[in-house]
């Protein structure tokens, strides 16, 4: 498994850290030949902050994650909401790896 930044290999945990970074912050539509790749939530960056986007936030990300990442099941993702109302999305994820595992994984 490589680092997208630097070409080097790296362990498993930090590889899903890098493929959840990655399906998150890819708006549906944008990749050639995997159209359908990626998560709603770079539409939601510029949504009002409030309960309503917080909702839609956390359904994009649990949606997209269970789509593309099969090497974890979301158990609970938690949305900062002082990061959403200045326009960023940073999140909170409790994943049950697939070795059994549980990890919590800082996304933004």
């Amino acid at each position: 498994m490589t680092d997208a930044e630097n070409g080097r290999g790296q362990d498993t945990p930090a590889h899903i850290a890098q493929s959840i970074r990655n399906i998150l912050f890819t708006r549906i539509g944008t990749r050639l030949m995997r159209e359908e790749y990626g998560s709603f939530i770079p539409d939601l960056i510029d949504m009002p902050a409030g309960p309503a986007a917080i909702a839609l936030i956390h359904q994009a990300a649990v949606t997209a994650v269970a789509r593309w990442e099969p090497r974890i099941t979301v158990r609970r993702i938690q949305a900062d909401t002082a990061a959403i109302a200045g326009g960023k999305i940073k999140l909170t994820l409790d994943v049950t790896l697939a070795d059994g595992n549980e990890r919590t994984y800082r996304i933004e």
